[in-house]
């Protein structure tokens, strides 16, 4: 676990894990000082994902929130008021199933339960 050196304007943390397969994952979860700061942190993080090639790719995952999947792994966005969340699945290709989906649309239902919505 870790803090991220690019939260400005909020704190927030990161826990990251590798398994034998060389697939990397982690999360990032922070919380910033207005819903400007974590949708301008939000933004910054979608330019840098945009090489991931798809965008938006699950219809019903709710928007303005990004889930893209590569080659070689896949990442999902979220940005709620002044929460933000990063969902990152490095895997080899055909290692194993890719869970980011079901892990994103598990952590926003936290998000959205503890901010009481």
């Amino acid at each position: 676990m870790g803090t991220p050196r690019n939260i400005q304007n909020g704190r927030g943390f990161r826990v990251a894990y590798i398994d034998q397969m060389a697939n990397n994952f982690q999360m990032t979860f922070a919380q910033f000082d207005s819903a400007d700061d974590a949708m301008a942190h939000y933004l910054r993080m979608k330019d840098i994902r945009e090489g991931i090639e798809e965008e938006n790719t699950i219809d019903d995952f709710p928007q303005p929130h990004v889930l893209g999947r590569g080659l070689y792994g896949s990442v999902a966005l979220i940005a709620i008021d002044d929460f933000f969340l990063e969902v990152l699945v490095e895997r080899a290709p055909g290692t194993s199933a890719n869970p980011t989906e079901a892990i994103a649309r598990k952590a926003l239902r936290i998000l959205e339960a503890a901010r009481g919505g």
